[in-house]
């Protein structure tokens, strides 16, 4: 704690710099996004800046196990916080933080290995940064700030705990402590499955051409699948074919893949194979397709290929399973029943008239070229 007028001094000094350092705490956090922007591979949930108040200031300093003997003792004034999605995350930021800015790395603690069983979980990488190298700032030498980095789990603990006001193990309920220590050892574990998981999905990426070249056959389609498919020959020449056929570019973005995902589906087409087959059979169908398509839709919605300034990758699919549609006999359905149960179950799922509608509106349109 510190003395009557070592209080009041110390917070009559931090009414003087308290905008001072809220202007040069937005600039640090503006300097930290733009670096961590730089580097694509790192994703950041959020960076924040918090000033500490009075009040809150006031408390610390009438704390009876601390004393300040100055201003910047208090090494939290200026408080910025990194969020990350993912644990390897942490360790990357407080790296390039460690190379760019101004650290005191004697004041700066990684709470990550200090856990213990009154720890509660609450994991973050807390460094202190120099401020007042800014003089544009008017703030001193010695004038400093905290920056944490925490995933997001650990900083919804961190917001949990807070409000619950429990931070030592001491002032814990016995009643739930054993339940606090449960809850944060499946925070820990969730962090470290997510992680798991991302690194299964790069790796299933990463094999998904060898795969798809090897037995396409058994590669089921799913977002990344999908994502390798459209790179598959017979995807891309039709792709370039349509483009060719109404006259535009094509482009990199792929055609809105969840909605992708599901026509494929309703068409019974479930593997990269599959869609791989139906692309060779039915190429010249669906090449023929396109002009009466945009024909009806520009009856119905008004669109036009002159508004599309690339034509999407994977287009070709979208064809596709109309052209797999109507010529699935099987069904025992006729063609406008079969169209009108694929606009029902995606595009109108509550308007049958609107799914027939269209659907009757497209079989016409189709007609010389489906046959």
């Amino acid at each position: 704690m510190s003395d009557g007028t070592a209080y009041g001094t110390l917070l009559a000094r931090y009414d003087d710099v308290a905008a001072a350092l809220a202007a040069r705490g937005e600039q640090l956090r503006a300097e930290i996004e733009r670096m961590l922007r730089a580097e694509p591979s790192l994703k950041i949930h959020a960076v924040t800046l918090r000033l500490k108040d009075r009040e809150s200031l006031a408390k610390k300093l009438a704390r009876p196990d601390k004393r300040y003997e100055d201003l910047w003792d208090v090494t939290d004034l200026v408080g910025l916080r990194i969020t990350t999605y993912f644990e390897d995350a942490v360790d990357r930021v407080g790296s390039l933080l460690d190379a760019k800015l101004s650290l005191d790395l004697s004041r700066s603690t990684d709470k990550r290995r200090k856990l213990d069983a009154g720890a509660f979980g609450y994991r973050s990488l807390h460094y202190v940064c120099r401020l007042g190298a800014e003089s544009a700032h008017s703030l001193p030498s010695e004038a400093c700030g905290e920056v944490q980095i925490r995933t997001v789990l650990d900083h919804a603990w961190a917001e949990i705990e807070h409000d619950l006001g429990y931070k030592a193990r001491e002032a814990v309920p016995a009643a739930a402590r054993r339940r606090l220590n449960r809850l944060a050892s499946l925070l820990e574990l969730a962090d470290q499955e997510f992680l798991a998981i991302r690194r299964d999905l790069e790796e299933y990426a990463e094999t998904l051409p060898e795969r798809i070249a090897e037995q396409s056959d058994a590669v089921a389609l799913d977002r990344l699948s999908l994502q390798a498919l459209l790179h598959c020959d017979e995807v891309r020449d039709l792709d370039v074919a349509i483009a060719g056929t109404l006259e535009r570019e094509l482009g990199a973005e792929p055609f809105f893949p969840p909605y992708l995902l599901r026509m494929l589906a309703f068409a019974g087409i479930r593997t990269v194979a599959q869609a791989r087959q139906g692309t060779r059979l039915h190429r010249q169908a669906i090449i023929d397709m396109v002009r009466p398509y945009f024909a009806f839709a520009w009856r119905e919605w008004r669109l036009s290929p002159a508004q599309m300034n690339e034509i999407p990758l994977g287009y070709s699919l979208f064809f596709l399973v109309h052209a797999c549609v109507l010529h699935d006999a099987h069904r025992g359905l006729d063609k406008v029943e079969r169209l009108t149960h694929l606009y029902g179950e995606l595009d109108y799922p509550d308007d049958v008239r609107a799914a027939q509608r269209v659907a009757t509106a497209l079989v016409e349109a189709f007609h010389p070229a489906s046959g």
